[in-house]
């Protein structure tokens, strides 16, 4: 007989096991959504540059992104990072158009 009480007891009660109201229930764990970014020191998920783009852009820089100060054109850039933009042309139909003729003969039958 104890050991049924302690059972009953030791049972996780929520207000939807007693009359306990729902405020006093425990909050769920929550799992953290993914983040986009890496962590640090993990290898981040990208998408795969193009093998054969069909245009490069650069981004010139013109002034310090700290300073403030301008940048001279023939300083010593390194690339930080790159990225493909995929643009999918506009859907154009390709119209066949279809032409039938017809034709009479001009052997006229003979009597």
């Amino acid at each position: 007989m104890i050991e049924l009480v302690i059972q009953l007891n030791d049972r996780n009660k929520t207000s939807r096991t007693s009359s306990k109201p729902p405020s006093t229930d425990k909050k769920r764990e929550t799992r953290e959504l993914p983040s986009w970014r890496a962590k640090p020191g993990h290898e981040p998920h990208n998408r795969r540059l193009a093998d054969n783009p069909d245009d490069f852009r650069t981004t010139d820089q013109t002034h310090c992104e700290l300073c403030g100060g301008s940048v001279s054109p023939d300083a010593d850039m390194e690339l930080i990072g790159e990225y493909d933009e995929i643009e999918i042309p506009p859907v154009k139909p390709y119209v066949v158009r279809h032409r039938r003729f017809a034709c009479r003969s001009r052997i006229v039958a003979r009597a």
